[in-house]
């Protein structure tokens, strides 16, 4: 087991094994802390000997919501509350989410204004949670087809990362775990777009040594951002690369595109937007579709109804009066809060995903 810590805030133990698991409970958990845990249909199918093993273990309840992008609403988190409620939480009580983002987000949001904040634990079970969302501290939900605009920063006591929940995962479920690490591939460390070319093969064959290796890679990433910018005002915003665009196909798509994919095409159009404001090297974007060619990544996207397209882009949460994108001067060289008028997405649109 690997154990990284985050801004002197919590740790983020890393294994292959489930076994860990009970460990780190049992060492972090006080007996006069009444434990709860939320999970959603998919994970207590695939795991529902673990969750009623945990919920003996530690004498819980355990709260299953709706599995999906498209509950990531009040109306869920007002099931969380409920359930609370019923089970007598107070505010020496834990909730540990055991789960995807969005699993992991509405817990920790539940967490962070239920009795003006209980401790809260994360267990990411998806590629893409384990490599990005699992840290950082945010919380939320969506409301009015706009993503996550409702939410606060509420930190985990700790996040346990095992790679042995990735044996679950179906490829498309692993190709959207990608998405954010090619993102880190391309904002801050292009050592990890060789290590996914040189490893391709590897990936599917879900080696444990792979995963262990490129999930600390992230986390480590991910932790030296948000120690420079928590509250993401400034320098944290490179993290959202590729996103706003991500988040305006997920609302298009009614959220059948997952957010990792999204995030991929994403940052195809932020890299064509580059390269017309900024003469990025054409290069970068080649490079980029033969490594997700290599990998069965989807580079294509048809925009159905540009008027709500560029109505989500518009009210993504990073933006006030104005577009503003996240862009590359050079691999590894990002510009935050860059202005970009509805002609230039068109045309990247047009020249990379919506062909």
């Amino acid at each position: 087991m690997d154990i990284l810590n985050v801004s002197d805030c919590y740790n983020v133990y890393i294994d292959n094994s489930i076994k860990g698991l009970y460990d780190a409970l049992k060492a972090n958990i006080n007996k006069n802390e009444k434990i709860f845990f939320v999970t959603d249909s998919c994970v207590n199918k695939n795991y529902e000997d673990l969750i009623n093993n945990l919920s003996k273990a530690f004498n819980a309840d355990v709260c299953i919501i709706n599995h999906g992008e498209e509950n990531k609403n009040y109306d869920t988190i007002n099931y969380i509350y409920s359930f609370l409620i019923d089970g007598k939480a107070d505010r020496n009580s834990i909730i540990i989410a055991i789960g995807g983002g969005v699993v992991g987000d509405l817990t920790a949001f539940t967490a962070a204004t239920f009795m003006r904040g209980i401790k809260f634990i994360n267990v990411p079970t998806t590629l893409v949670s384990q490599v990005d969302s699992c840290i950082g501290g945010k919380s939320g939900y969506n409301f009015k087809e706009i993503k996550n605009v409702i939410g606060c920063f509420h930190n985990p006591e700790f996040v346990y990362i095992s790679t042995h929940f990735l044996k679950s995962l179906n490829r498309n479920q692993l190709l959207d775990g990608f998405g954010e690490i090619i993102k880190y591939g391309l904002t801050i460390d292009k050592d990890i777009l060789e290590f996914l070319d040189m490893n391709s093969n590897n990936l599917f064959l879900l080696e444990d040594t792979v995963y262990m290796s490129i999930i600390k890679k992230c986390i480590n990433i991910k932790s030296n951002v948000i120690d420079k910018d928590f509250t993401d005002k400034a320098f944290r915003n490179i993290l959202n690369f590729g996103h706003t665009t991500a988040h305006a196909i997920e609302v298009e798509s009614n959220y059948s595109v997952p957010h990792g994919i999204a995030v991929a095409l994403g940052i195809l159009t932020a890299l064509k937007l580059s390269e017309q404001l900024f003469d990025l090297n054409k290069g970068i974007y080649k490079d980029t579709i033969k490594l997700y060619t290599k990998l069965g990544m989807p580079s294509s996207y048809k925009v159905d109804n540009y008027e709500a397209f560029l109505y989500a882009i518009k009210h993504d949460k990073k933006n006030n009066d104005k577009i503003n994108f996240v862009l590359l001067e050079d691999l590894n060289r990002c510009k935050i809060k860059v202005e970009v008028n509805e002609d230039d997405i068109l045309l990247a649109l047009k020249n990379s995903i919506d062909k």
